[in-house]
């Protein structure tokens, strides 16, 4: 089963470029207030990542912004709406609906597409989070 072996090294080298662009253009600005468990766990949520395991990218993610917003209390750090459509997933994969469960085994093999872009999506708003600066940190130069 392609999702219990290792990637191919070529393959998780693309997703760990990937991962890295974008936190890189994320941080470009600098941060504001950052939780200590929110950053350590990005780098979980980095091996998650290039190993493809996409339902756990997206419950890491989902932790990681409830951190990150509660430690640096920036409530608008993100789209509203790309943070209720994190929770949601994240709530539809803790608790699972018997009769239409979110993820399911032969989800693992035909839908792993759309699985890895809401990792993307989910590796996306992480960054938007961890590296948003409140207006008065932006207007001091504060890299936190």
């Amino acid at each position: 089963m392609e999702q219990l072996d290792p990637p191919d090294p070529l393959l998780w080298d693309e997703r760990r470029l990937w991962f890295e662009r974008r936190q890189a253009a994320a941080s470009a600005e600098g941060a504001g207030r950052l939780s200590e468990q929110a950053t350590a766990l990005v780098i979980d949520l980095q091996a998650c990542f290039c190993a493809g395991a996409w339902a756990a990218v997206v419950l890491l993610a989902a932790t990681v912004v409830d951190t990150q917003v509660e430690v640096s209390k920036q409530r608008r750090a993100a789209p509203a709406e790309e943070l209720r459509w994190l929770r949601a997933l994240r709530n539809r994969l803790v608790h699972e609906d018997r009769s239409n469960p979110v993820l399911t085994i032969e989800a693992q093999w035909t839908e792993r597409k759309a699985w890895e872009r809401s990792a993307k999506r989910a590796v996306d708003l992480v960054f938007a989070v961890v590296y948003s600066r409140s207006r008065e940190e932006r207007g001091t130069g504060r890299d936190g």
